[in-house]
């Protein structure tokens, strides 16, 4: 079999996936949830958590989250209050729609069953599918939206197709609509999603103008994300300004103190804070902990023209910036010898919604199964990344008859540009922070690994003298 475009590895040569087996990938999937839903029951609570979920109650504010979650787990508290239904929902989005792509790629029953326990089983992805983290919700999303456009690319009915690409951009929306940083990971989908409904034209001849409208959808719909986490619904009343970018810039200022040497933080006198001071209460791990390391209370709560200040070290003190950006990334994606940081939440924090947790049989089991893997290679982010880099570069190297190097490639860039920005904006190196990024990148993998065994199946059949 000769494919000579690059549309062959979205469209031919697909192999139909509701054929055996499917409906029990499906039971396999929701099993899990419930085993991760059973364990971590009524659902694990952080303190992003369990604002989220008043919020959802009391009415959204705005501030450090954005409301889009609680609305849509309003829906789930009053249809049963608490943490759990929305777990399962994301859980389940998550892991029904990964297994929707397993099913399309036709493999055995069995190996997609194994696949779908291997992704389950990571740890890097357990530990933060055990907490009702937006993270997931982020990943879910957008692993549904890839399963949409996926299926897009074999439907032969111009009316199912325009049906599945509206779900597929709604649901992309949703995804970016959960964190203001995931615009960046949208925008290979997107590109995807046109690009399985270019029609008769060349996928070479018409990339850059499907880029160009990608990339103009995903504006329209950031627009739209901002109107939504910006104001309240349904009276339309501006929200309280968003303080992530607030509490970033300071914690900036504080590792280029540190690193440079010189302060740029000032003490509630207006003074200068001595650099070798914030260097003792410097923590790369998470900006919470470098505040909670004052304990002299020196730095000052409010800083005038922090903007302007914050540009001016950065300009001033370029190296110094990077080397603090690049501590905290380092620990973003494990890049060290230290044990993982924050790889889950095992308990619900105290709060006034009547919210709790005890324990169970199983709570121990998987949180201790987690936390077994904090300095292990499994729960260091860096790893997964690298794996999806190498496969996809040997899934390019076979050329054109290589099926499924393109869905490989969305599946990584979307990825990889999730992970991207926050070399520069996170505030902490938590691992859930990783998720939709590992996610991807073992998607890819499955991708890749799938298009290997089609193309030495392939050759194998077309090679003289083979069994038929």
């Amino acid at each position: 079999m000769n494919y000579t475009t690059l549309a062959s590895t979205a469209v031919m040569g697909r192999e139909r996936s509701f054929r055996s087996g499917s409906f029990v990938v499906y039971i396999f999937a929701l099993a899990v949830v419930a085993l991760v839903s059973v364990a971590s029951y009524p659902g694990f609570m952080s303190f992003d958590s369990v604002e989220a979920l008043r919020q959802a109650r009391e009415g959204v504010q705005g501030s450090q989250y954005p409301p889009f979650g609680s609305y849509v787990w309003r829906i789930f508290d009053w249809i049963w209050p608490g943490p759990t239904l929305m777990q399962i929902f994301q859980n389940g989005t998550l892991l029904l729609s990964f297994g929707w792509i397993l099913n399309n790629i036709g493999w055995p029953i069995f190996v997609r069953l194994i696949v779908l326990a291997l992704f389950s089983a990571v740890p890097a992805l357990l530990g933060t599918m055990l907490v009702v983290w937006k993270d997931v919700a982020v990943a879910a999303f957008y692993m549904l939206s890839l399963a949409l456009a996926f299926e897009i690319a074999s439907s032969e009915s111009s009316r199912r197709k325009k049906w599945l690409t509206a779900a597929a951009v709604f649901f992309l929306f949703c995804g970016m609509a959960y964190r203001f940083n995931a615009a960046s990971g949208a925008l290979p989908i997107l590109i995807y999603i046109f690009f399985v409904n270019r029609g008769g034209v060349s996928a070479k001849e018409g990339l850059l103008k499907i880029s160009a409208k990608a990339f103009a959808a995903l504006l329209l719909l950031f627009s739209l994300v901002w109107v939504v986490n910006s104001f309240r619904f349904p009276e339309f009343t501006r929200l309280e300004k968003n303080t992530n970018m607030t509490s970033i810039m300071r914690y900036d200022l504080v590792g280029i103190s540190v690193y440079s040497g010189v302060s740029f933080v000032d003490d509630k006198s207006g003074n200068p804070v001595d650099p070798k001071y914030l260097g003792k209460i410097y923590d790369a791990r998470h900006l919470n902990i470098t505040s909670h390391n004052d304990s002299e209370g020196r730095i000052a709560d409010e800083v005038d023209n922090l903007f302007g200040r914050w540009i001016a070290a950065i300009f001033k003190n370029p190296v110094a910036y990077l080397k603090h950006r690049f501590a905290v990334f380092s620990e973003y994606i494990g890049l060290h010898n230290r044990e993982i940081f924050y790889v889950t939440h095992p308990n619900v924090d105290e709060n006034k919604l009547g919210v709790s947790h005890t324990p169970n049989r199983l709570t121990p089991v998987l949180v201790n199964y987690v936390v077994s893997f904090k300095q292990s290679l499994l729960d260091r982010a860096w790893i997964y990344y690298l794996a999806g880099v190498l496969a996809l570069v040997s899934a390019f190297v076979r050329g054109p008859a290589m099926r499924y190097r393109v869905e490989a490639a969305v599946a990584l860039g979307s990825a990889l540009l999730y992970l991207a920005p926050m070399y520069f904006i996170t505030p902490a190196g938590d691992l859930r922070y990783n998720f939709w990024s590992i996610s991807g990148t073992l998607v890819c993998l499955v991708f890749v690994f799938a298009g290997h065994f089609a193309y030495r199946r392939d050759k194998n059949v077309s090679s003289p003298g083979s069994a038929n």
